[in-house]
């Protein structure tokens, strides 16, 4: 383990000698084996240590005892060590994040906090080629943009320094060799035989079939991490270039213009990274409502040519396209009339401004109805479908009745504020023809598919 850990580090350059290394030490395996790893090369690489052990409050106790033990360890390698206390479950109720982001996000601010104080040039952390496989195929599963599936950073930059990871050079089983070889001790954390958590699932059912099918599947996903890693890199910053000589930033306020023309000679690969920047300047901090339905209404708003249409954003961003030329502006005040506009995807969902959500599927067999669901069959209607507001003069055939409707009227007999039914969700297909008046009336549609039908379902929940 120490010829690939140390030739890891040489070729990542990770370490420098004289380097102020800060540790972070849990008690269990992995850091222990990284404490010891560096505590050996110390005096060759002229290092000054110090371990950080964080007690995240939780476990019965357990996570107390895990930072005595580790104390107890830097007392007897002589290292100095800084142990600090924080309250997950109060952050996790004041944040609303699981347990697991808690604990997480309460941790690296003690790291950035101690790089400070320190003086330190890097964090090391114990993470490994094992975790680097979960990580990895974890997000294969549920997320799609090839950024995410860079995995696990051998380095990455923090306030004060850099993070880095020495032992994704290595196994777990390499590690516990390194441990049992020098008759180390260390602590077991109880949950991580708990396959409720997610990490601990493909832990224990997903990777030891990746390692029964290639043995060396360790090395494959480092490789791949690190070349996905530099050509996200690459891209990253030939998107900034694109965002500069494209996108117009307005001075002293978080508003930014460009013509749609110009946006589109790129590469798709660029402008979607584009789209992410320009939300990273917008926001600063992402919403977490934000999903992969606003980017494919992005792109569907920024390729319309005629006329002038708008998309909302989460916290009252909204970008609007007149006749080409696109704005992005926060502030639009949410009493008057939204022109939001966007496409439905068949599977898939769209968030409204309002936080309500209307999701479609296909099925088979048509279901029951309620005043929450519409189904109608496929070929009874023109794709895409689209969402959109009412507008003056709006009609629709509604089911059961011989004729059409005014939507006006349509809302006047639900008894729907006014000052809600200019934002009210009505889903049309392709030739504009109005299916729902989500939640009030559906369209009277052809009923004998001979197909698949679609079924939509409008979430009133906010």
């Amino acid at each position: 383990m120490e010829q690939q850990v140390c030739a890891f580090i040489r070729r990542h350059q990770l370490i420098q000698t004289h380097a102020t290394v800060l540790v972070g030490v849990s008690g269990g395996p992995d850091s222990i084996a990284l404490l010891h790893f560096l505590k050996k090369f110390q005096s060759n690489w002229k290092l000054t240590l110090v371990a950080v052990t964080v007690d995240h409050q939780l476990r019965s106790g357990d996570s107390a005892e895990d930072c005595r033990f580790v104390e107890e360890i830097c007392q007897k390698w002589d290292i100095p060590c800084v142990v600090r206390t924080v309250d997950v479950k109060k952050y996790q109720k004041e944040k609303g994040v699981s347990e697991e982001v808690a604990a997480r996000e309460l941790r690296y601010e003690v790291y950035q906090k101690l790089m400070f104080e320190k003086n330190a040039d890097v964090l090391a952390l114990g993470h490994h080629a094992d975790d680097q496989i979960e990580t990895m195929v974890m997000r294969m599963v549920r997320i799609a943009t090839s950024n995410a599936l860079k995995g696990i950073p051998v380095r990455r930059d923090l306030p004060g320094g850099e993070i880095i990871r020495p032992l994704l050079a290595v196994t777990k089983d390499n590690i516990l060799a390194y441990l049992n070889k020098h008759q180390l001790t260390y602590r077991v954390d109880q949950t991580n035989a708990d396959d409720t958590y997610t990490r601990n699932y493909y832990r224990k059912n997903v990777t030891p079939l990746l390692k029964a099918k290639n043995p060396n599947i360790s090395e494959t996903i480092q490789t791949l991490s690190e070349t996905l890693s530099q050509d996200e890199q690459y891209l990253q910053e030939q998107a900034k270039e694109m965002v500069e000589k494209v996108v117009e930033f307005r001075e002293n306020t978080r508003e930014i213009c460009f013509t749609a023309e110009a946006f589109l000679e790129f590469p798709q690969a660029l402008q979607r990274r584009a789209f992410h920047l320009i939300l990273n300047y917008l926001y600063g901090t992402l919403p977490r409502d934000l999903s992969y339905i606003h980017e494919v209404t992005f792109f569907d708003l920024l390729r319309r040519r005629n006329g002038s249409s708008s998309i909302d954003f989460p916290l009252r961003l909204r970008m609007t396209n007149v006749y080409g030329q696109i704005y992005l502006q926060f502030g639009h005040p949410s009493s008057t009339k939204s022109a939001h506009s966007s496409l439905l995807p068949v599977p898939g969902e769209v968030l409204l401004p309002d936080g309500r959500r209307i999701e479609a599927t296909k099925v088979k067999e048509a279901p029951a109805e309620n005043e929450s669901t519409f189904v109608f069959p496929l070929d009874s209607i023109s794709l895409p479908l689209h969402i959109r507001v009412r507008k003056a003069g709006d009609r629709m055939s509604v089911r059961g009745l011989n004729g059409s409707k005014k939507l006006k009227d349509i809302f006047i007999d639900a008894k729907i504020p006014k000052s809600q039914r200019d934002n009210w969700p009505i889903i049309t297909d392709d030739k504009g023809i109005i299916l729902w008046v989500a939640g009030l009336k559906k369209a009277e549609t052809a009923q004998n598919g001979k197909g698949m039908n679609i079924k939509l379902t409008f979430s009133s929940e906010r």
